[in-house]
Parts: C-alpha cells; sequence; structure tokens
C-alpha cells in the first residue's frame, strides 16, 4: 500500500513521472536547448558591446534575451509541450487507475508541481548559464520569468479540463499563446475604452508594473488551479 504522506505519496509520484516525462521528449529538449542557446547568444552580443554600456543596465543586458523570449514565447513553449497534460490521461482511460490510488486533487496537484519543476528547472539551466558566462545574475528577471510560466502552466492545466481531446487543446492552446502576449501589448499601450480592463487579464500589466503587482500573476494561477480541482472532482472518469 502506497503512503499517503512524504515523498512516496502519490502525488509526488505523478509530480516525478510528469517532470521526467518532460524531459525524456525530444521536443522539450530542442525548446530548452532553443532558450539556452538564444540566452548565450544575447549575453555574448551584451558582452560585446560592454564599453558601450553603463554597469547596471549591463547587469541587466544578460537577460534580457530570456526575458523577451519568455515574455514573447513563453505561453507557446507552456501550451506546446504540456496542453494535453491530463486529457491525454482521460483520453487513453489511464487516469482511472490515478483516481483509485488517490485523491483528484492531488493528481492535479501532482501534475501541476511537475510541469512547474520542469520549466523551474529550465529556467534554472538558462540562467546558469548567463552566469556562468558572465558572472550576473538578474533575480528580478528571473521572479518575472517563473511567475509568466506558473500562469501558462496553471491555464493550460485547465484548458486540458475543459476540452478532452488532445487535437483540440494542442489547436486553442496555440491560438490562446498566440493572442495572449499581443493583447497584453496592445492593451497596455491602446488607448481604446476596454484596453484598461483587458489588461488586467493578462500577467503582462502586471510584469510591467512589478513589486508587488507581481503577486496578482500567481494569484491568477491559483484561481486556475483551484477551477481545475473543481472541475475534476465533478468529472466522471
Amino acid at each position: 500500500m502506497m503512503k499517503e504522506k512524504g515523498a512516496d505519496s502519490p502525488m509526488w509520484a505523478i509530480c516525478q513521472h510528469e517532470f521526467f516525462r518532460l524531459f525524456k521528449s525530444i521536443k522539450s529538449l530542442i525548446t530548452v536547448a532553443f532558450i539556452v542557446g538564444i540566452s548565450y547568444l544575447v549575453s555574448d552580443l551584451v558582452n560585446q558591446a560592454a564599453s558601450l554600456l553603463p554597469e547596471k543596465e549591463l547587469a541587466q543586458g544578460h537577460a534580457l534575451g530570456i526575458f523577451a523570449l519568455i515574455m514573447l514565447f513563453g505561453p507557446l513553449f507552456v501550451f506546446s509541450l504540456s496542453h494535453d497534460v491530463i486529457n491525454r490521461e482521460l483520453a487513453g482511460r489511464t487516469i482511472r487507475f490515478l483516481v483509485t490510488r488517490t485523491s483528484r486533487n492531488q493528481i492535479i496537484l501532482g501534475k501541476f508541481l511537475g510541469v512547474a519543476f520542469f520549466w523551474l528547472t529550465c529556467m534554472i539551466i538558462t540562467f546558469g548559464v548567463v552566469f556562468a558566462t558572465v558572472q550576473t545574475f538578474d533575480a528580478k528577471t528571473f521572479y518575472l520569468c517563473v511567475s509568466l510560466l506558473i500562469y501558462c502552466i496553471s491555464l493550460a492545466l485547465l484548458l486540458s479540463l475543459v476540452i478532452p481531446r488532445p487535437s483540440y487543446t494542442m489547436f486553442l492552446g496555440i491560438v490562446i499563446a498566440l493572442i495572449l502576449p499581443g493583447l497584453g501589448l496592445w492593451s497596455t499601450f491602446s488607448s481604446h475604452p476596454a484596453a484598461p480592463w483587458i489588461k488586467y487579464l493578462t500577467p503582462f500589466s502586471f510584469m510591467e508594473k512589478g513589486s508587488a503587482w507581481t503577486g496578482f500573476i500567481w494569484l491568477y494561477a491559483a484561481a486556475f488551479l483551484i477551477a481545475s480541482m473543481y472541475l475534476f472532482r465533478r468529472r466522471d472518469c
């Protein structure tokens, strides 16, 4: 009988399975290599322009490539890799095996944590490469990147529960991933009457404000996660 607490709990087993499943995927490895490669190239370019930049801007410039990449393509990376985090189990009926062994909330949390730890590891590797190259670490940019990815992970999890077919979530996830950054940028700079309301539905306005405002990104992520738990408890498997 499996233990319900500690490192051997079903939730952590699900978390580890999802984490290693992502790292075994060729698509995931290509994505990570792409992020690290672009970040290294930007850091190298900033190094070449070191004599032209003030010291403060130089320290921030090394993380600029990572920040721009995650802000524009982070949602696309997350949705392309984890759009089917729940509905692939539902479509394959393997979810029944999990439901009989642990609570539905632990399944949701295990899946969420597995994907979150994967992206956290990716960010640590990426920022670690930059740090090894230029010996600078931008903690603020790291936090903003992780916050945006957490928002996208929880939204992808919710989408995977709302829509039962993985092929549909793949298409809709790509659409959302492309619209979300554009909508965030448009609502930030547009004078349209709806823009002030729309911009607070995306994480980008909170990232722009910085400081304690980024906490709202985590609140959105928590709301998506709670909604996923609620929907999963009401769903027949």
